[in-house]
């Protein structure tokens, strides 16, 4: 994702925390409350000094669960709602970018069946002339069988 959307969703955390007056402590009470996946480290490291240039913290698992404790945590506040309008700025971008995902696999997959259907169309015509062929050789040998019937018949005769 870009790391600019990153960079102003951490320093909207790092700001809504200094507006809220809340220990890394008291983050991780409230993060752990609702998902017990954060560790005091992890929490650490995202509000360090530059931290925000580090394009190493996860979203979902990482920035949404203390994104979500300084947004509910007080009423909403101009650094809370700064908060919230970078995650849906980051969101939007994480949008747009399974977009263009999605229309690249679709192209894609556009190709690869156009492939496949002039594969399909080649193994037809393959099978097609196969079997004009194998028709062709099918009437030469009836024609040769009758006459070797024949050939049999004017021996038996002559006999």
């Amino acid at each position: 994702m870009d790391i600019l959307a990153t960079k102003e969703v951490i320093l909207s955390l790092k700001k809504a925390r200094d507006e809220q007056h809340l220990s890394i402590a008291d983050i991780l009470k409230k993060v752990n409350e609702k998902s017990p996946v954060i560790s005091e480290t992890t929490l650490r490291r995202i509000f360090a000094d530059g931290s925000e240039d580090n394009d190493s913290f996860n979203y979902e698992t990482t920035i949404r669960p203390v994104a979500q404790v300084l947004v509910n945590s007080s009423p909403i506040s101009a650094a809370s709602a700064e908060l919230y309008l970078h995650i849906c700025q980051y969101k939007m971008e994480v949008i747009e970018s399974m977009k263009k995902q999605i229309d690249h696999l679709k192209e894609e997959h556009e190709r690869r069946c156009q492939e496949y259907d002039q594969r399909m169309a080649f193994l037809r015509d393959q099978i097609e002339l196969k079997d004009r062929r194998m028709d062709e050789q099918a009437q030469r040998i009836d024609r040769l069988l009758e006459r070797i019937d024949k050939l049999v018949d004017v021996l038996i005769e002559n006999k």
